[in-house]
């Protein structure tokens, strides 16, 4: 479960958070990529955007009010189909961004390593790709573009592909950790599979928590220990509050929720429910192979929710 708990970020910064999360219907001019090793991961805008940085700093000597111009000339227009599907959203314009540097310039500057380093994990992204496709055939592999933001997105899923906020991996501010990346990753991946549609808060719950489960059966990485402690502490009552709100379309009790004061306890701990609900059904499957098929494609939260015997449990 890969959330940033920080008070300067936003609940929907981490991950690919609201309908977003839902896989984009696909561009009929784009083919669908099905195979992991052509699948094209890219860390190229990342050098793009240090290279307009240090132009900022040398010949425009740091000068506040030549950033934005610099950074829409040297990063924004040159990036890739990352940065553009980054725009609307997350970016939004090149003025923005140097706002935000602006503010924490220092935040930016020591974050500059860590984004540098994201090219080192891509041998790791590429094997769960490969461990992805063993689970489920029919995957489709877009494109990963590592961009740097405005430090209010970790990651998303778009139809251009999956892209990546690497400035947020900071080992500072409850951050995203820098080993996180390759989860990360692979939960947006997942959700690039993901076929339901509907909008209450059993659909985005389960959505979330299967690409937890899913993302932690192929890294390894347990994700927020913290969140999982909470949730096994209080399960019985989590479940019964959960029951009683799954159909809603009201989500913000259970997720997305980090500057929420009337959340459920800890924030999203919708990812938690999810993530049990999935975890179950696979443990009850006699066909564990087909039971993951089933997750990741997430066609009928419903459905899996019945055939989990979650709710068994707790009688």
């Amino acid at each position: 479960m890969r959330r940033a708990h920080a008070p300067s970020i936003i609940a929907f910064a981490v991950f690919c958070l609201f309908p977003l999360c839902v896989r984009s219907q696909q561009s009929t001019a784009r083919p669908d990529n099905h195979s992991p090793e052509a699948a094209v991961i890219s860390t190229a805008d990342i050098d793009l955007f240090w290279k307009a940085y240090d132009e900022w700093k040398t010949s425009a000597k740091g000068a506040p009010d030549r950033l934005a111009e610099i950074l829409d000339r040297s990063y924004i227009q040159k990036g890739s189909p990352g940065v553009q599907a980054f725009i609307p959203a997350r970016i939004v314009s090149a003025e923005a961004l140097a706002k935000t540097i602006l503010k924490d310039p220092q935040y930016y500057e020591a974050v500059r390593v860590n984004t540098l380093k994201m090219s080192n994990f891509v041998p790791e992204i590429r094997r769960g790709f490969l461990r992805l496709q063993e689970m489920f055939p029919d995957a489709v592999f877009p494109s990963v573009y590592f961009v740097v933001g405005r430090r209010n997105s970790g990651g998303t899923n778009k139809e251009n592909g999956l892209i990546m906020g690497a400035e947020m991996f900071s080992d500072n501010n409850s951050l995203l950790h820098l080993a996180q990346v390759p989860s990360l990753v692979v939960h947006e991946l997942v959700h690039h599979q993901q076929q339901a549609k509907s909008s209450d808060l059993l659909a985005y719950a389960m959505r979330e928590g299967a690409a937890d489960f899913i993302a932690e059966l192929i890294t390894g990485d347990e994700g927020d220990e913290n969140l999982k402690s909470y949730g096994d502490s209080h399960e019985q009552e989590l479940w019964k509050k959960f029951q009683d709100d799954a159909r809603k379309t009201e989500i913000k009790s259970w997720l997305y929720n980090y500057s929420d004061e009337k959340r459920v306890g800890p924030a999203d701990l919708g990812y938690y429910m999810g993530y049990k609900i999935s975890q179950s059904f696979y443990q009850i499957s006699l066909d564990k192979a087909a039971a993951l098929r089933t997750i990741i494609a997430m066609k009928d939260p419903e459905a899996i929710l019945e055939q989990s015997a979650y709710a068994h449990r707790f009688r």
